[in-house]
């Protein structure tokens, strides 16, 4: 029934590398991922843009007036 797992039934330092190396790769997978994930928090923050950026595009795009950015400028500060 097992017979998928009879190389490691035979024991031996060939079976012993193979788990050795198997719990070194998750170490690694485990830790690169982890390494994403704060890399990925950090970067989240930093790419925020403020309200008056967002309004001072959408003034250069021309989708709103002159009079309304001015309005809305004067409300955010």
């Amino acid at each position: 029934m097992f017979e998928c797992f009879s190389f490691f039934n035979r024991g031996g330092m060939g079976a012993m590398m193979y788990m050795g190396f198997f719990w070194l790769l998750l170490l690694i997978v485990v830790i690169f991922l982890g390494g994403k994930l704060v890399l990925n928090q950090q970067n989240k923050g930093e790419n925020r843009e403020t309200p008056l950026e967002i309004l001072q595009k959408e003034y250069a795009k021309g989708n709103i007036s002159e009079e309304e950015y001015l309005e809305r400028k004067k409300h955010l500060q």
